[in-house]
């Protein structure tokens, strides 16, 4: 990958140094996304950048991924974590997406899919957002190179995001403290550039609140990579998340 740009390249050269394995590029016309990278696990000797040929760059998606594995690496060894998912949050959703309601027919038998569906988004957005924007941050103040992609990136992010709203099967929606996640980084995105507009659709939906909690913690926490565990327990308890997903040794 020749055309990325020199910020990207020295992101990616931390990684090698940080880690002491080396990045490969491997091209991959199959894949979903632009590009994915994957940390070196289970003994393998490097990570893997996998990309998917495009006109448009990518370079701040890969500093994106780059800098979580720069994050966890900040970390003393015994205090790396991976973030395991518990099935008990499939019951919890079973329980938060009725709201009280009684269910019947197709609804009642869509519950259990849709429950592990919700699920699966609350945790992986738990897992990813706050500390991305911990990232974001980091590449706002630091990158000025990546900025424009950057941007560009988080607005698509918002207006994809903001389908949660609306999001149905059948009669069922997602839960309100799910959404809050997704509520508490359209907030942080209007603030990082000075705009209200993000923010609007949650607002009317009476989520303002609840996104603003969730980005007052996350300004008091210290940003540095070693409270990212802390930061996501903080987050869970506010989104009645706690309990759902355990922390287990990272093995490299």
């Amino acid at each position: 990958m020749n055309h990325l740009r020199a910020a990207t390249r020295a992101v990616l050269q931390q990684v090698e140094e940080r880690t002491g394995r080396p990045v490969q590029f491997l091209r991959d016309d199959g894949l979903k996304v632009m590009a994915a990278l994957q940390m070196a696990r289970n003994g393998a000797s490097f990570h893997v950048l996998r990309y998917r040929p495009s006109d448009s760059p990518v370079d701040y998606l890969i500093a994106h991924q780059a800098a979580f594995i720069l994050r966890l690496y900040e970390n003393e060894p015994a205090r790396r974590f991976d973030f395991s998912p518990e099935d008990s949050a499939t019951a919890l959703m079973e329980s938060l997406i009725p709201a009280g309601r009684p269910l019947a027919g197709p609804d009642a038998e869509a519950l259990p899919e849709f429950a592990k569906f919700t699920a699966q988004w609350a945790l992986i957005n738990l897992r990813s957002l706050p500390v991305g924007m911990r990232v974001d941050a980091w590449i706002a103040e630091t990158l000025p190179d990546l900025r424009d992609l950057q941007r560009a990136s988080l607005e698509a992010q918002q207006q994809e995001n903001v389908a949660a709203l609306s999001y149905r099967r059948g009669g069922l929606a997602l839960p309100r403290p799910t959404i809050a996640l997704v509520a508490a980084f359209a907030q942080f995105v209007d603030r990082l550039y000075a705009s209200t507009r993000f923010a609007v659709p949650y607002g009317a939906a009476g989520l303002r609140d609840q996104g603003a909690e969730l980005l007052g913690a996350w300004d008091a926490i210290d940003a540095a990579a070693t409270h990212d565990v802390e930061l996501i327990d903080c987050w869970a308890a506010l989104c009645g998340l706690a309990g759902h997903y355990s922390w287990i040794p990272f093995r490299p």
